[in-house]
């Protein structure tokens, strides 16, 4: 059965413009009403990552969540928004990305993510049990909005990557600790992840993405898009085609394609509205880091490590030693001392949620050894 994606041009944030862009992406896939009925209780599900303006494009943009907000309000469903910040309160973040204001202006309640449901998957999954915020099972419909970023360790955060933050507060960091530096191990769980949550609409800020070092402190980039379509893998697959990645370089893809999961092979992809040559914007910058290709004996594994992948480096002319990277730090590897942050690089697993997390941009990518050498 072949995935549908539509793609729309938008090349700017004001609201009349993202509105009819959001329509105009909804329409070959049935419009709204083809997803939400009178009644449904509906999850706007946003990329929330931290506190930030919506000019730095670390996050949703509020324009995008609005259209969507009032699309369902006029389909008869009610929209409720949520998501589970890296960093902050729900309220506070959302205010800061000016989501706050969207949820007021149209009556959306902003939905915390704080209670529990486990959820227990079948022989067919990998991982055996997921922890989800009880807001997301409590709706009838989701509807995805990720944001177009790079992101350090998945290479890019897209469509998949985004239901990530359905797992509620630090039980996120604890799927970091457990999957170490083993970035497929960490793809695979957000594959199946996704393909729990199954999110019946997916809605993608491309209009400015974010490339270089994401997903928090990379740099914007104009893409001039909306896309919009039901499998979460299929719009991945399509943005990697877009911004020149091959796909099977994602390996949220790749951890898909192994499942046998619908949606990451191009050509059983049917792309609606603009054409993926017409919209290609290459070259696009992606994050500085170097994965070992091949599988390491395990007792290799630690000392080759500082030679093959990244590590985080402190710039003390930027940090403010405010913590937040010690706080989300899933293996305690980094401590705050007489107001210097220090990272215990034995205990480092290359997450790079400090890098992704610091407000400041304190936070740096300092290449392995053989990619500096060969630099």
């Amino acid at each position: 059965m072949k995935s549908h994606v539509a793609i729309t041009r938008c090349t700017t944030y004001a609201y009349p413009q993202v509105l009819a862009g959001v329509r105009e992406a909804l329409e070959p896939l049935g419009g709204i009403k083809a997803f939400v009925k009178r009644g449904d209780r509906v999850l706007l599900k946003p990329n929330l990552l931290s506190g930030k303006h919506p000019d730095r494009c670390v996050t949703t943009h509020p324009a995008m969540v609005k259209a969507v907000a009032q699309l369902v309000q006029e389909a008869g469903g009610i929209p409720v928004i949520g998501d589970s910040p890296g960093v902050g309160d729900l309220h506070r973040v959302a205010a800061q990305a000016g989501i706050a204001e969207v949820a007021e202006e149209l009556e959306c309640p902003l939905v915390e993510f704080k209670d529990v449901a486990q959820i227990k998957t079948d022989a067919a999954y990998t991982f055996r049990r997921f922890e989800l915020a009880k807001a997301v099972l409590e709706t009838d419909v989701i509807i995805n909005l990720p944001k177009v970023k790079t992101h350090t360790q998945t290479l890019l955060t897209l469509g998949v990557k985004n239901t990530f933050g359905c797992i509620p507060g630090m039980r996120k960091a604890q799927w970091h600790l457990k999957a170490g530096n083993n970035h497929a191990y960490f793809a695979g769980m957000l594959a199946e992840l996704s393909h729990i949550i199954k999110p019946a609409l997916t809605i993608v800020d491309g209009i400015i993405g974010m490339e270089g070092d994401g997903p928090s402190n990379g740099d914007p980039r104009p893409l001039g898009l909306i896309l919009a379509g039901e499998n979460p893998h299929a719009l991945d697959t399509t943005i990697c085609q877009i911004i020149g990645v091959p796909p099977e370089e994602l390996l949220t893809l790749q951890a898909a394609h192994e499942r046998g999961f619908e949606g990451t092979d191009p050509k059983q992809i049917e792309v609606l509205g603009q054409s993926i040559e017409d919209v290609k914007v290459v070259p696009f910058r992606l994050p500085r880091r170097f994965y070992i290709r091949r599988k390491l004996i395990a007792f290799l594994k630690l000392p080759l490590r500082n030679i093959f992948t990244p590590k985080p480096i402190i710039n003390r002319d930027l940090c403010k030693a405010c913590g937040a990277c010690a706080e989300v730090c899933p293996p305690k590897a980094i401590s705050l001392s007489k107001k210097k942050v220090e990272i215990d690089y034995r205990q480092c697993i290359r997450c790079y949620c400090c890098q992704e997390v610091c407000p400041e941009g304190a936070v740096r990518l300092q290449e392995g050894l053989v990619q500096r050498l060969v630099s």
